[in-house]
């Protein structure tokens, strides 16, 4: 099956990469500008079908005020059956109109997407990534196109390997996920205001500029909980792939995945 090649919007302010600033980098007003040329991929693949829409291609160059320019464009995917059952959609960007902008200091920009429009957006940076997040429904359409994930020169991550549906004992944070999948409103209603003890097996840690730090929690291949922490301090001695138990205020169900906030680590 083919996607539509059509624009739209979302957002979230979630820093997705993290790292040590890159020697190029340049600060201002105590932040740090990505000076130089950053890509997205020319492919991707997914499992969640939600986000095949989600991701703007990206190719620009940032000067040292922050300001930027270079191609935009989308992503035309294709479906075929993987393991487990569950269906693999590849995806290869398309189209490169122009696009400009400006990165603030303090972490928020203006981007202007040619025969699209101009928005404000989210951004963060590591020494080998940025991450662009734009608003949600800034775009009226019923497609998606919220955000950007941009390597150095377009040069691939590694990723580490992800766990299948099936390894282990279902873990209380992935039950509540599929708890939303099933019923996003109702699962919303029940879980508004509430704070809730889980546990759940560590992906991504992203330092936030804040200095906070976030923690991904995946189902499978697909991200399903997003855990804010205050201090990043908090989270030290978890390794990637441990599984740990903690205590969060739940947020809200957005973008496919769970996100909650006011975060603690339950230690023995």
């Amino acid at each position: 099956m083919e996607w539509p090649n059509a624009p739209t919007a979302g957002f979230r302010w979630l820093a997705v990469l993290a790292g040590l600033m890159a020697p190029v980098c340049v600060f201002a007003q105590g932040a740090s500008i990505p000076v130089g040329n950053w890509q997205s991929p020319q492919s991707a693949t997914y499992t969640n079908p939600a986000l095949t829409g989600a991701e703007l291609y990206l190719n620009i160059d940032v000067a040292r005020d922050g300001s930027f320019s270079g191609r935009w464009g989308q992503y035309l995917c294709n479906a075929f059956p993987g393991a487990l059952g569950i269906s693999i959609y590849s995806c290869s960007a398309l189209g490169g109109d122009p696009v400009s902008g400006r990165l603030g200091a303090d972490g928020r920009g203006t981007i202007t997407l040619d025969k699209l429009g101009r928005t404000a957006f989210r951004w963060t940076a590591s020494a080998d990534a940025v991450a662009f997040d734009l608003p949600k429904d800034w775009v009226d359409s019923d497609a998606v196109l919220y955000q950007a994930r941009l390597t150095r020169d377009g040069k691939r991550e590694e990723a580490p390997p992800a766990p299948t549906r099936d390894d282990g004992p279902l873990l209380s944070a992935i039950a509540l996920f599929r708890e939303f999948e099933e019923d996003p409103d109702g699962a919303t209603a029940r879980y508004t205001g509430r704070t809730l003890t889980l546990e759940g097996r560590r992906a991504n840690l992203i330092p936030l500029s804040d200095g906070g730090a976030a923690i991904h929690i995946l189902d499978g291949f697909a991200r399903a909980v997003v855990l804010f922490f205050a201090r990043a301090e908090q989270v030290a001695g978890i390794e990637e792939g441990a599984t740990f138990r903690f205590t969060c205020a739940f947020m809200n169900f957005d973008y496919q995945y769970v996100q909650m906030d006011d975060c603690s680590i339950v230690r023995d």
